[in-house]
C-alpha cells in the first residue's frame, strides 16, 4: 500500500472517529461508516488505531507519560488540551460541537507529538493463473502465494502487516516478538509473532492452517463479538464471511504442503473450497449451480497442471452432474436436479 493511500486512509478514519464520538449519527451516516469499514481490512485497522489513542488518553492522567506530553509541547497548547480534555475526558465523552472539536484535537496532537512519524515499507505482490511464487519481505519472512492470488504488505518499525486481498498463500514469519505479524483475510484477522501457516480467502469463507507454531485467529470486526481461536500445528479453521469459526479439526502435513508441490489434496474438503482453488488453476471458470452444494465433503487428489480431471472425479463421485459451454466454463449442478434444467453433462 502506497504511503498516499495510507494518509487517506488515517485521514478518513480520523473524520469517521469524530463523528462516531459526537453523540449524534443518523442511521444513514452509521450505515455509510459500516459500509466503509468493509470495504477495506485496512479501514478497520485505522479506525481501531484511533480508539486505541483516545483509550490512552482517558489513561495518561496524573502519570508521567502526561508530564512528559506537558514537557514536550508549548505551555499555552497543552493547558489548552489538558484544560479541555484530560480534566473532562470520561464525564465528557464528546457530544456537543465543543467536545468534537476537543476529540479531534486530542488524536492530533497525540498522532503527531507522542506518536513520532515511522517509516512505512510498502510491498505489493500478485499472481497469474496456475502460478505459484515465492516472495521474501523485508524483515526476512517468507511468502509462498498461490495460483491467481494477492496480497498486499506494509510495515512499520513495530508491526508488520499483511493484507490477503484474494487467493491462497502461505507465511513463514521471521520471529521477532516485538513486532507482530498480522494477515487481513476479508472479516478474518491471524496474529503471530513467528511460525509458519496457510491462509486461503475464497469468495464465501476464508481457512487458516497451521504448519509451525501458534496463530491467533480472530474477527477483524469487533461488532461480531467472536471469541479469538487459537491454532496450533496440524490444525485450521474455517470461517464463513461474517459468520461464526467453524469447529477446529487437524489437517495433515501433506495436504498443507500439497499445492506448494504441484498437487491439490483434500481430506472431506468442503465442495466450495475444492472449487475455489481449481478456478484459480483453470483458464475458464467452474462454479456451483446451487448453494446447497457448497458443503458436500470431498476426497480428491490431482496435478495442478490437470485441473480439467478434477471436475470429472468429481462428478464421479458426487450426486452432481457437470454442465459446459462453448467457452469450456463449468457449471456443477445437482444430479436431483437435472430433469429440471436444460443441460449438455460430459
Amino acid at each position: 500500500m502506497q504511503a498516499d493511500q495510507l494518509e487517506r486512509i488515517n485521514n478518513e478514519a480520523r473524520e469517521w472517529f469524530t463523528l462516531m464520538q459526537s453523540g449524534s449519527v443518523s442511521e444513514l451516516e452509521q450505515q455509510h461508516f459500516q459500509e466503509w469499514l468493509q470495504a477495506d481490512s485496512a479501514h478497520q485497522h485505522a479506525y481501531d488505531q484511533y480508539e486505541m489513542i483516545w483509550q490512552d488518553l482517558g489513561n495518561l492522567k496524573n502519570t508521567k507519560e502526561l508530564a512528559a506530553l506537558k514537557r514536550s509541547v508549548k505551555p499555552s497548547l497543552f493547558e489548552t488540551i489538558r484544560n479541555g480534555i484530560f480534566s473532562g475526558l470520561h464525564a465528557l465523552k464528546p457530544k456537543s460541537p465543543l467536545g468534537v472539536a476537543l476529540a479531534s484535537a486530542a488524536i492530533l496532537v497525540v498522532a503527531v507529538i507522542g506518536l513520532q512519524p515511522e517509516k512505512i515499507t510498502t510491498q505489493e505482490f500478485a499472481t497469474a493463473t496456475g502460478e505459484v511464487k515465492t516472495f521474501i519481505l523485508e524483515d526476512g519472512s517468507e511468502i509462498t502465494l498461490g495460483a491467481k492470488s494477492e496480497l498486499k504488505a506494509w510495515a512499520t518499525n513495530k508491526e508488520r502487516h499483511i493484507i490477503l486481498v484474494s487467493g491462497q498463500a502461505f507465511f513463514k514469519v521471521a520471529k521477532n516478538p516485538e513486532r507482530p505479524f498480522w494477515v487481513d483475510a476479508g472479516e478474518t484477522k491471524v496474529r503471530v509473532v513467528g511460525t509458519q501457516f496457510d491462509v486461503r480467502k475464497g469468495s464465501d469463507r476464508t481457512r487458516v492452517a497451521v504448519l509451525e507454531g501458534i496463530v491467533n485467529v480472530s474477527s477483524a470486526t469487533k461488532s461480531a463479538n467472536l471469541a479469538p481461536v487459537v491454532l496450533t500445528a496440524g490444525q485450521q479453521v474455517t470461517r464463513l464471511n461474517e459468520g461464526k469459526f467453524e469447529a477446529v479439526n487437524s489437517i495433515s502435513v501433506s495436504e498443507l504442503e500439497s499445492w506448494r508441490n504441484g498437487r491439490l489434496i483434500y481430506l472431506r474438503a468442503s465442495l466450495a473450497d475444492v472449487v475455489a482453488d481449481a478456478n484459480r488453476y483453470f483458464s475458464s471458470s467452474i462454479s456451483l449451480g446451487s448453494k446447497n452444494l457448497a458443503d458436500l465433503k470431498v476426497t480428491a487428489a490431482v496435478s495442478t497442471n490437470q485441473i480439467d480431471s478434477l471436475t470429472e472425479m468429481l462428478a464421479s463421485s458426487l450426486p452432481v452432474v457437470l454442465e459446459r459451454d462453448a467457452q469450456n466454463n463449468i457449471v456443477i449442478v445437482s444430479r436431483s436436479d437435472v430433469d429440471n434444467i436444460p443441460h449438455n453433462t460430459k
